[in-house]
């Protein structure tokens, strides 16, 4: 590929979902790496000019430390969903000539776990344990803005999709337009299988894969995706296998599982999960790097904990409060389910008189 920098997603990718603002309006955008207050058309320009456009840092972060971009992914992906050769879509893109074939869509915010780093805006079941009863659906009028007979891959986002019953009225769009060739995937937190008519729909679609949302493994999963059990997570996903294109994992690197990071990637490696990773950045309390920089320096070969900011020590002591909170709600204790992130935040509790 002759230019170095080119990323599909800014030319043939569409994403639908909510904003972080409460009751917010729905949010569409080309990436969701993107920053809020991104030019589309500058990046398009950047990417065109052969530019390593600074809207795309996020990107830009993994790859100068050797680990796969989510554009890096993508591209490939695109090359394999549309059966062309990555030069010349890039060519096309360059020419203009190009339109929505790749689709994400957050149907609901219908979820049934409260993950530490989610909240009622993304999670019915968050709204529910706040007490914030808040169920929001996308307006079903867009789905005719969408040629579906045109999509060649289509990513549900939830809430929990296979909890949401508008799954299967968007997966007939697609059979009522020809289109069991797409490529089909779910971001799961692997909680349910789909049976009966709902299996059997999703059987008609031959290229279905299964991207699980799992942030740790054994008790840190069980923390981080309160309150999902693991040992039926790895009972699903070995159900999924049985019927399933391919199974992937995204995994959401935070403050609380950041330290995890390496065991977490051994377990991938050995279960044969081709996995990306999302770097937290709002709530920005959880973002990896919101540490004192005493805690940083017992991780110095960790790139998501370095650099340090000017505000980290106060994002850190948000964190310590919200963790807090949540466990006061759910009715558990950090310390039972991550010790060695308790030992790490213990002192600091104390200094703040705000033990867990």
């Amino acid at each position: 590929m002759s230019n170095d920098y080119f990323c599909v997603l800014p030319f043939f990718n569409r994403e639908i979902r909510r904003t972080r603002i409460p009751n917010g309006p729905w949010k569409e955008t080309n990436c969701c790496l993107l920053p809020h207050n991104h030019n589309i058309d500058e990046v398009r320009k950047d990417i065109s000019n052969g530019v390593r456009s600074h809207w795309c840092q996020k990107c830009w972060t993994l790859e100068d430390a050797g680990i796969e971009s989510d554009r890096q992914i993508k591209n490939k992906s695109y090359d394999f969903f549309a059966d062309q050769n990555i030069s010349d879509v890039e060519q096309e893109a360059i020419n203009g000539n190009y339109s929505t074939r790749m689709l994400k869509l957050s149907t609901s915010n219908l979820c049934n776990a409260t993950c530490v780093t989610c909240d009622s805006r993304s999670s019915s079941a968050w709204a529910s344990l706040d007490k914030t009863p808040n169920y929001i659906k996308l307006d079903t009028t867009i789905y005719d803005t969408i040629d579906w007979g045109n999509i060649v891959f289509l990513n549900f986002l939830g809430g929990e999709p296979f909890y949401e019953a508008e799954t299967w009225y968007v997966l007939e769009k697609l059979l009522s337009a020809n289109n069991t060739d797409c490529f089909i995937s779910f971001t799961t937190n692997g909680s349910i299988v789909p049976k009966g008519t709902k299996l059997d729909i999703l059987k008609l679609f031959k290229k279905l894969s299964i991207n699980f949302s799992i942030d740790g493994i054994g008790s840190i999963f069980e923390y981080m995706r309160y309150p999902l059990s693991w040992s039926k997570t790895l009972e699903n996903i070995d159900s999924f296998r049985n019927f399933t294109y391919n199974t992937s994992v995204s995994y959401t690197v935070s403050n609380l599982n950041v330290i995890y990071m390496e065991e977490t990637f051994d377990w991938f490696k050995q279960m044969n999960l081709p996995n990306n990773i999302n770097v937290v950045s709002d709530p920005r309390y959880f973002a990896p790097s919101a540490f004192p920089k005493e805690i940083k320096l017992l991780y110095p070969n960790n790139i998501f904990i370095q650099n340090h900011k000017p505000d980290d020590d106060l994002q850190f002591y948000q964190m310590l409060a919200e963790v807090k909170r949540q466990d006061t709600l759910k009715g558990i204790d950090i310390k039972n389910y991550m010790p060695e992130v308790y030992n790490l935040i213990e002192s600091y509790y104390t200094v703040r008189n705000c033990h867990v």
